[in-house]
Order: C-alpha cells, then sequence, then structure tokens
C-alpha cells in the first residue's frame, strides 16, 4: 500500500504531533519558576557522565535503566547531551536521545534550555548542586519533571535520602519518583 504523506512531511508531521502532547501535558502541571536555579557550579564536574539514580516517570524513557547524562562541551559555550539508557534491563537494546543545552542567564548557571526537537527549546532547571557528594536536581518548567543525579552510579543510601528531602522541600512529590536501576 502507497503511503499517502511523502517521508519528510510525515516526520515533520510526526514531530509536530510529538511537541503538541508534550507542551499541553506541561500546561496543566505547577511551573518550577519559583523554585532558585543554582547560581554557581563548576562546569568542570559538570561535563562528563552523570547517572540518572531517581525520576519522576517519563513516558520516552519509562521503562530504560542504567540511564545516564553525558554532557560534553561545544565550540560555542553550549553542550551536547547524551541521554541514554537500557530498554528494559541492562541486556536490552541501548537508547540514545540527543539535544543541545545552554545557559540562559550567565548570572545564574542552573538556568539553563534544552533542545530536544530541532527549533524548540524547553526549560532545564539544575536546583540543586553539591559539589562535595557529585550530586544534582534537574527539573523542567513543570513540576512533572525530577531527575536525582549523581556523579556514582550507586551512591549511599544517605546521600539518595538527602537528594529526596530536598526535593521534597522544593514541592515535588516524591512519592512519584522512581528509582533507576545503575549497575556499579
Amino acid at each position: 500500500m502507497k503511503n499517502f504523506i511523502p517521508e519528510k512531511q510525515g516526520l515533520g508531521l510526526l514531530s509536530v504531533i510529538l511537541f503538541s502532547v508534550f507542551f499541553l501535558s506541561c500546561a496543566s502541571a505547577p511551573s518550577t519558576e519559583n523554585i532558585p536555579a543554582v547560581r554557581r557550579i563548576d562546569f568542570n564536574l559538570f561535563e562528563g557522565k552523570w547517572y540518572e539514580i531517581a525520576r519522576i516517570p517519563i513516558s520516552i524513557a519509562g521503562d530504560w535503566v542504567g540511564t545516564t547524562d553525558t554532557y560534553i562541551k561545544n565550540n560555542d559555550g553550549s553542550w551536547l547531551v547524551l541521554y541514554e539508557g537500557f530498554k528494559g534491563d541492562f541486556d536490552g537494546r541501548k537508547k540514545v536521545l540527543k539535544q543541545k543545552l545552554k545557559i540562559k542567564d550567565p548570572d545564574v548557571h542552573g538556568e539553563m534550555s534544552a533542545r530536544p526537537f530541532p527549533f524548540v527549546w524547553l526549560p532545564y532547571r539544575l536546583i540543586y548542586w553539591n559539589e562535595s557528594d557529585r550530586t544534582m536536581i534537574v527539573t523542567s518548567g513543570t513540576m512533572d519533571y525530577l531527575w536525582l543525579m549523581a556523579k556514582d552510579p550507586v551512591p549511599p543510601e544517605d546521600i539518595y535520602e538527602k537528594l529526596v528531602d530536598v526535593s521534597a522541600g522544593f514541592g515535588f512529590d516524591v512519592n512519584l519518583l522512581e528509582r533507576v536501576p545503575q549497575q556499579k
């Protein structure tokens, strides 16, 4: 059977539909604008691989395990972010999503924008940064998105609990958090 939508138009249409669904699902969620973003971060520590310790589930990676963000500095001061994980279990197919990340305000390092799709910039907010235990908390523009990140794949339990407590203090529903399996 012949496809009635040319391939390139079909991909463009699919992108518009996916973005619309994503945007409309975010529109009703409470905003994170009253949570201050981190003012200063050590970009040498920020760059490289971070392990997703826990997250509020997202449809695009709901069944991924071993998920990481790798931040690679570009010549223009932005970062390439590789969001990687394994579908289902550690023997599953490796999945990779690429996005571009940039700082919106040089005086507030944690106030960033991410481009997961061409021409679409979304809030990417680093709201907690701890150099000593090498952890951070990231959200978007709404309370529906939360990622607890660490440089170590399996940080001590007290570090995890501290990240959960900080998230609760910001007003996130920490009962929605799911631990992300990681390999040591």
